[in-house]
């Protein structure tokens, strides 16, 4: 269940970031159009590779903080405990943040977003999680062997 073509915007980087009210940045246009162009969730190191040699690390990390508190990447925890990175939420028009369920396999580490499948509505209300609980959105991460490994 891999993502045959990387997950493309429904708009520019620079209009991404006018409208998240944030400046427009080299490190934050490149951050953008790196996750944009990957097939699958990236790390922060996998994304430093494909960034201008001397981009600085701790910008790089803080820009996708940012990002992820607009909501502009989605983020899920590798086999590693690494975070990785995609664009999700409002990037890709999804009434919530990141609807799909994510992979993590045992045995490789990789992390990919399965957007064919998705999280179903009615999820947290079905796990009967109390009321006293404010649950903004629900996340599904599956651990398993992904088909490259189980071939």
């Amino acid at each position: 269940m891999r993502n045959a073509a990387p997950a493309a915007p429904t708009s520019s980087p620079s209009d991404v970031l006018k409208r998240i009210g944030l400046r427009r940045t080299p490190v934050r246009l490149g951050v953008l159009k790196v996750l944009a162009d990957s097939p699958q969730p990236l790390g922060v190191q996998q994304v430093l590779e494909l960034l201008p040699e001397h981009t600085d690390t701790v910008t790089v990390y803080r820009t996708l903080n940012t990002f992820t508190t607009k909501k502009v990447v989605h983020r899920v925890r590798g086999e590693d405990r690494t975070w990785r990175y995609a664009l999700g939420g409002s990037e890709k028009s999804s009434a919530q943040p990141h609807a799909h369920p994510h992979f993590v396999c045992e045995t490789c580490g990789v992390v990919e977003c399965l957007e064919a499948s998705q999280i179903p509505p009615t999820f947290v209300r079905s796990l009967k999680v109390a009321e006293t609980y404010e649950v903004h959105y629900p996340e599904v991460t599956l651990h398993g062997v992904c088909p490259k490994c189980h071939a």
